[in-house]
């Protein structure tokens, strides 16, 4: 009988499944979010009995044993719904004696965790599963939630060997863990490491997010990152911020200090009306401490000699701001961040858990993870569009229609194929546009994405002419990290040239992403430009599109000027 293994991650925010086949190969992973339309998903179920039932019976074979692994071990279940009351009690007790409202926050935070946490395990019910699995033997099965990060990412990656770093908010024994990863196999590097007492600095971020006015539990900490580059490093905030945490060995240390300092940063907190500047000042010096904390843990990581190769996990490694670093201040030659490196990769990463468990002695070449392993558009939708549409028509290149028509200076909804797993579109779920327009930022943020005027843009860029654009150019598969451009062509691009000079950028092979190789190719051979501008295609607030439905909703009420969905061609009347 051969064996399916189902990741469940069910933190309760980010919740995703993931599915990987006898071979251990990742065949499917998608967030919650997406199905659903509900940014992160918060507190819904990542298994949903009407979601999960035609997932298995697209992707797992008839009468096969299905394994489904979850991103919290049983002991860390047993102890988080333990801790439920004990946060609640404490909450209460502070409330009634009047305590600072800066004082009480972190428990308020803990007590939505633990909510979010508690709908997560749930897992729909087990016997929900009875009737999506019928037909397949399942057998249930729990991972240290930390593991199934650093799984995700090595896995995921093409290192033979690699030291593995995960710097997350929280996880079952502490924010942070540290593996060596070879032979296809991850060994825990225990010596000096924080056991649960230590600081976070993904809880850090977490509260920058909220000083400077934005939301964490809504993904904003995109918004610090975009605005910091905008400020300045204020001394006395530095100063302040680092009474919060220290670095010793792979220890996050939380000073007595702490408690004080984090007071007075509230009080420094974003107020309605503030000074934009004020704010900017504040995400800088934020990102600043942030950057160097992280720089000083790996330096002392590195110092270990495990290897040369970093695999980077966790909620903190989406700070492309800082990967774009990594290299030039750390000491490890090379990085790897997989396409989603927090929590809703952890359901691939659980996957791969237990496919190693069953599969103990089977040896795993090095791979570049495809990150196009979402759902597809249903045929039947596509079939009504045509069918019933009456507004779109059939494209024989699609690729080369596209890059004409960004040529031209319109603004594309790009749909096509499977979709991305991760927070970035990396080319099938993309709303491009032409980078060499100055008014294109703004116009893509004012029409299009109804954001803030500060937020970029990323560039995807054809490989092969990487390191013609960018200095000390680094492979950037996923657009997990931000590099600066050469001064001699910022000029020419200026749509995608942040502020401080830099891009998030995607790297585009022909192998790994034909058809949107095909049209950047095509754009640069009209323009001489080898890179296009890449947005996600959703607005403000809303998860990446899922469905044929989705993009013609996004369509038809933004700024978008033409759809591309497969080869079905839709455009607006010039305006």
């Amino acid at each position: 009988m051969t064996s399916t293994y189902l990741g469940v991650a069910c933190t309760g925010h980010d919740n995703a499944v993931a599915i990987v086949n006898e071979n251990g190969v990742l065949i499917f992973a998608e967030a919650t979010e997406r199905a659903v339309q509900s940014k992160r998903a918060l507190g819904c179920p990542p298994d949903d009995v009407n979601r999960i039932g035609p997932i298995l019976r697209e992707y797992v074979d008839a009468g096969a044993r299905l394994v489904v692994a979850r991103t919290w071990s049983d002991a860390a279940v047993a102890k988080i719904l333990s801790g439920r009351e004990k946060v609640d009690g404490g909450l209460r007790a502070m409330e009634a004696a009047g305590s600072d409202r800066a004082l009480s926050q972190p428990l308020r935070e803990m007590q939505y965790v633990s909510d979010l946490v508690t709908s997560g395990l749930a897992l729909a019910g087990r016997g929900a599963w009875l009737h999506a699995a019928e037909g397949h033997d399942v057998e249930f099965r729990g991972f240290d939630h930390h593991l199934t990060h650093a799984a995700a990412g090595c896995f995921s990656s093409p290192f033979e060997e690699a030291a593995c770093a995960v710097v997350d908010g929280y996880g079952e024994d502490g924010s942070c863990r540290f593996f060596s990863w070879r032979g296809g196999r991850l060994t825990p590097i225990d010596a000096g490491v924080d056991r649960g007492e230590g600081g976070s600095l993904g809880l850090f971020f977490g509260n920058l997010t909220r000083w400077c006015g934005f939301d964490p539990w809504k993904g904003e900490e995109w918004k610090v990152m975009g605005l910091a580059a905008y400020g300045r490093r204020d001394g006395d905030l530095y100063r302040l911020m680092s009474q919060t945490l220290r670095i010793d060995g792979l220890r996050l240390v939380r000073p007595a200090s702490a408690i004080p300092a984090y007071v007075q940063l509230q009080k420094r907190a974003r107020a309605p009306g503030a000074d934009a500047r004020t704010v900017a000042d504040l995400a800088r010096t934020g990102q600043e401490f942030f950057a160097d904390r992280m720089t000083e843990l790996l330096e002392n990581f590195h110092e270990l000699g495990i290897s040369p190769n970093l695999v980077l996990s966790g909620g903190c490694a989406l700070n492309s701001a800082y990967n774009g670093q990594v290299v030039e201040r750390t000491g490890f030659r090379h990085l790897h961040v997989f396409a989603a490196p927090a929590d809703d990769g952890n359901a691939a990463g659980a996957a791969w858990c237990a496919w190693r468990q069953d599969h103990p002695e089977v040896p795993r070449s090095p791979l570049t993870q495809s990150p196009f392993v979402g759902s597809a558009f249903l045929r039947e939708a596509l079939q009504n569009l045509a069918r019933f549409g009456g507004v779109s028509r059939r494209e024989a290149d699609p690729a080369e229609t596209a890059a004409r028509l960004l040529a031209e200076g319109k603004v594309v909804g790009w749909a096509q194929g499977r979709a991305e797993l991760g927070p970035r579109a990396l080319g099938n779920r993309s709303i491009l546009a032409d980078p060499r327009l100055p008014a294109m930022k703004d116009r893509l943020n004012a029409e299009v994405k109804f954001r803030e005027e500060f937020r970029p843009f990323a560039p995807s860029v054809l490989h092969e002419h990487g390191s013609d654009w960018f200095e000390n150019y680094q492979e950037s598969p996923y657009m997990e990290r931000a590099l600066r451009f050469r001064p001699g062509v910022r000029g020419r691009v200026p749509a995608v040239v942040h502020v401080d000079g830099t891009g998030r950028l995607q790297s585009v092979r022909r192998e790994t992403a034909p058809t949107f190789h095909a049209l950047i190719e095509a754009f640069r051979r009209r323009t001489g430009v080898p890179l296009v501008l890449n947005t996600s295609f959703n607005v403000m607030g809303r998860p990446i599109i899922h469905s044929v439905e989705d993009a013609l909703g996004v369509f038809f009420t933004t700024g978008l000027d033409a759809l591309m969905i497969e080869d079905r061609l839709i455009e607006k009347e010039t305006r």
